[in-house]
């Protein structure tokens, strides 16, 4: 905290005592001075701020926010320093060229101290977990905290990644602020639908050992649910990435609500003219673009299937299928489980017959996503309850059409009607809805006649959705002026508009609010919370 250098102090190679060399020189003995300051109100104090997230080297959505988050936390305050616990082999400097590369950010690296876990960082994996696979994740979580403690404690901890178990021993040793950026809670009530018995109200006590294991798990679940409210209950600040995130949330965290503790919405950081197609003379082709890693969750195969059905209504109204937009997959293989996603998905396009229709771009490089985002008319997503949608965003900040699935993050928080206009519930004057009956909750009974739209219930009302295939029989062949050339350029200018709020400034600055709140909490608790001897050192 002293060190004109602090990066000089990771543990990459070891953990042996050394000493940066102009911190040896000790020049005007200000190396020492610093060393002196340790009042609780000395305003030159230097405040570590410690980022638990493991996989920050993975370059993924998650990363985005840690990496905007570091960098804001360095111009906030000259004081700051950052700690980042990680589980990588890389070395430091290959660390931070990575992730000023992958997300167009400057850090001031030497005040970025990387703090390697070698210890327990497999027992964070859920695949390493063959049964019990959350309670062994929060027991590799509480294990790794107790490390990355033992290797540095910090005066801030932040949780970037959704591991709540290292609240506890941070809360009960360290005693110092918590905050949690969440990207999707671990743990929801919509969980315990797929059991047997909701509630302890339901169940019947009988001697089948099949309702036994069914009270099993309803209790399972529901001590897990409320560690992880109790968990919760120890977060000075939660952070959350959109509607969908902080509504869970709120209803989990119930006692942060009681105490006062902050909840609030803090939009990812999409990047300033991240994926920007601006200047790029390209003529827009009549495709239909896909971003999005090739894993089942996604549903690419709904796509397939819905696709087919609209090109059967259009051969049968002897349309030009020349004039049809075409889908063009662009994704990713991390795993060989996306490896057998993709195999699949390769193998349905041949037996549906759709080969001239559906085009791949796997693995590819960060201009060729630019290139197809310039080239594309309309964008895809057909995830359910995709808790933000990062690929959403994309589309609109190139000027791409979004046809998204109406869930979480892409119907809430992005593809939302410009200066509030009123609009459809399929579409509004930045893009277009879409439901599936294979999403979880569609519900059978309360369908009318028509297959093509679906109702579903929003609360006290029923709202009526078209599937894909009937949103693309809608807008490419029944009413083909809701895409007229003119609209979809004023739907391209009201979707740029709607994108500000997900720049990486707007991000920075209410990021910065709260490092305010976080540094006072910190001398608070530092003066109340502990001894004499734990107070300064």
């Amino acid at each position: 905290m002293a060190s004109c250098q602090p990066s000089f102090y990771t543990n990459f190679v070891n953990n042996k005592l050394k000493v940066q060399e102009d911190d040896r020189k000790n020049e005007g003995n200000t190396f020492v001075n610093e060393m002196k300051r340790r009042d609780v109100e000395d305003p030159s104090r230097k405040l570590l701020y410690g980022f638990f997230h493991p996989y920050a080297n993975n370059g993924g959505g998650g990363e985005r926010v840690l990496w905007e988050a570091v960098k804001a936390t360095l111009l906030e305050d000259d004081r700051n320093i950052v700690v980042v616990y990680i589980s990588s082999d890389q070395e430091p400097l290959q660390i931070i060229r990575k992730a000023e590369e992958k997300f167009q950010i400057n850090l001031d690296s030497p005040r970025v101290v990387f703090i390697y876990l070698r210890r327990f960082s497999k027992f964070i994996d859920g695949n390493y977990w063959k049964h019990f696979t959350m309670i062994g994740q929060l027991l590799g979580t509480f294990l790794l905290t107790l490390e990355a403690m033992n290797e540095l404690s910090p005066d801030v901890w932040i949780d970037t990644m959704g591991l709540p178990c290292s609240y506890f021993p941070v809360h009960v040793i360290l005693k110092i602020p918590i905050l949690a950026y969440i990207h999707y809670p671990i743990i929801q009530k919509e969980m315990f639908n797929k059991l047997k018995y909701k509630s302890i109200r339901q169940v019947k006590f009988t001697k089948d050992p099949a309702d036994i294991l069914q009270v099993g798990k309803l209790m399972y679940w529901s001590g897990l649910y409320y560690f992880y409210t109790y968990l919760g209950s120890l977060v000075d600040v939660v952070l959350t990435n959109g509607t969908w995130t902080y509504s869970h949330i709120s209803e989990i965290f119930t006692v942060n609500t009681l105490t006062g503790s902050t909840i609030d919405t803090l939009y990812p950081p999409c990047g300033e003219g991240l994926t920007s197609t601006k200047g790029l003379d390209t003529v827009r082709e009549n495709k239909m673009l896909y971003i999005g890693q090739f894993r089942p969750e996604k549903r690419h195969n709904l796509i397939l299937e819905e696709y087919l059905d609209f090109l059967a209504q259009a051969k049968s109204k002897k349309l030009a299928i020349a004039k049809l937009p075409t889908i063009v997959f662009l994704g990713s293989c991390r795993t060989p489980d996306d490896t057998a996603t993709l195999s699949a998905l390769y193998k349905q396009v041949e037996e549906l017959e759709l080969t001239a229709y559906v085009e791949f771009v796997v693995d590819c490089s960060y201009d060729e996503v630019v290139h197809w985002l310039s080239k594309a008319t309309y964008g895809l997503n057909a995830m359910w309850n995709e808790h933000f949608g990062i690929g959403v965003v994309e589309y609109l900040s190139s000027g791409i059409i979004p046809l998204v699935h109406a869930s979480a993050g892409p119907y809430l928080d992005i593809v939302t009607p410009w200066n509030d206009e009123p609009s459809k519930s399929w579409y509004n004057n930045t893009g277009f809805f879409f439901k599936s009956k294979q999403d979880p909750d569609f519900d059978p009974i309360i369908q009318v006649e028509d297959e093509n739209m679906l109702n579903f219930k929003a609360g006290d009302s029923i709202i009526a959705y078209p599937t894909f295939a009937k949103l693309l029989s809608e807008i490419f062949i029944e009413h083909p002026q809701l895409v007229a050339p003119p609209v979809l350029e004023s739907m391209r200018s009201n979707g740029e508009k709607v994108v500000e709020k997900f720049s990486n400034r707007a991000f920075d600055i209410k990021w910065m609010q709260y490092l305010k709140t976080l540094s006072s909490l910190e001398s608070r608790y530092r003066d109340e919370k502990r001894s004499t001897v734990e107070r300064v050192y």
